[in-house]
């Protein structure tokens, strides 16, 4: 990825200052560096070089513009690739938190229905204890008065 960001620059700033005339030769010169093991780039990017200083002072001039112009060109979309990487992080993050907050709201839910199933289990037990003292003691009430007399299971009075 390096190696491809020195040959973009470099190939923008040779195009840059490459004459109009010229261009062909410059782009086939930025093609075989590009192309060159890193012994031979050296010597290919050092003879390019000799090539740009020998450009007269209007070509240079023009070659600074151009590589201006594409330098611009080349941030603004740096920019923009940014701030979409941006925007779609912020939205995987933003998504993450909702997920996490109905992961939590579910996870509140269960613990309330739990909490609610034991509630209205511990009741049940209450009634079914405060039934069973309560017919102890009437039974207890009955044979203490003398008045008991066995009666079959479920009947009432």
């Amino acid at each position: 990825m390096k190696s491809f960001k020195i040959n973009l620059a470099l190939s923008i700033l040779i195009s840059a200052f490459s004459p109009i005339h010229a261009n062909e030769t410059i782009q086939e010169q930025i093609q075989a560096i590009k192309e060159a093991d890193p012994q031979e780039r050296r010597e290919l990017i050092n003879a390019l070089k000799e090539e740009i200083a020998q450009m007269n002072q209007q070509e240079q001039s023009e070659a600074v513009n151009q590589m201006r112009v594409q330098l611009k060109a080349m941030n603004q979309n740096q920019i923009k690739t940014a701030e979409q990487t941006q925007t779609q992080t912020q939205n995987q993050y933003q998504e993450q938190q909702e997920e996490q907050a109905q992961h939590k709201e579910q996870k509140r839910i269960k613990v309330m229905t739990q909490t609610q199933q034991m509630q209205q289990t511990q009741q049940m037990q209450q009634i079914e204890n405060m039934n069973q003292h309560q017919g102890a003691n009437q039974f207890s009430h009955q044979m203490m008065q003398g008045t008991a007399q066995p009666q079959p299971f479920g009947q009432k009075q």
